[in-house]
């Protein structure tokens, strides 16, 4: 900076400097959602809450119904074969709820990125980094309650 006769620092360069920070500090909160936005989900580490999603009748076999554990939206699967199977509906890369789709071959697909799983939770394509967590399933009676593992 350029200082005058008297030592002070010149009017422009001040101008220069206040304009400058203000320049990083309006930029650091875009580049902050920027950076949040293509940044996978982070596997959430909560409370092992079981929580009644139903009784055993309500779900049909060989169906697919998203529940809610807490706030979180829960593919909960009843085979055709009788047993419960729960995973969640998050998309591992951004966290859209996947939705069930029957054709060509039953899997689950993320309607914002593409992202695909398989009916065990396994990514199969897309840019989904991990595959979608399992939940666990407790028979009792026939009400059916969902942990997270």
């Amino acid at each position: 900076m350029k200082e005058d006769q008297a030592g002070l620092i010149a009017r422009r360069d001040v101008l220069k400097v206040a304009f400058g920070l203000w320049g990083v500090l309006c930029a650091a909160p875009v580049l902050g959602m920027i950076l949040q936005y293509i940044t996978p989900v982070a596997a959430k580490a909560g409370l092992r809450q079981t929580t009644l999603v139903g009784q055993s009748g309500d779900f049909a076999q060989g169906t697919v119904r998203i529940v809610r554990v807490n706030k979180d939206p829960v593919l909960l699967i009843h085979t055709p074969g009788g047993q419960f199977r729960a995973l969640s509906a998050r998309c591992t890369h951004l966290g859209c709820v996947v939705q069930y789709q029957e054709t060509p071959v039953p899997h689950f697909g993320c309607n914002c990125h593409g992202s695909q799983f398989d009916m065990n939770g396994i990514n199969i394509s897309g840019p989904a980094p991990r595959p979608l967590p399992p939940y666990q399933v407790i028979l009792n009676g026939s009400s059916v309650y969902l942990t997270r593992v």
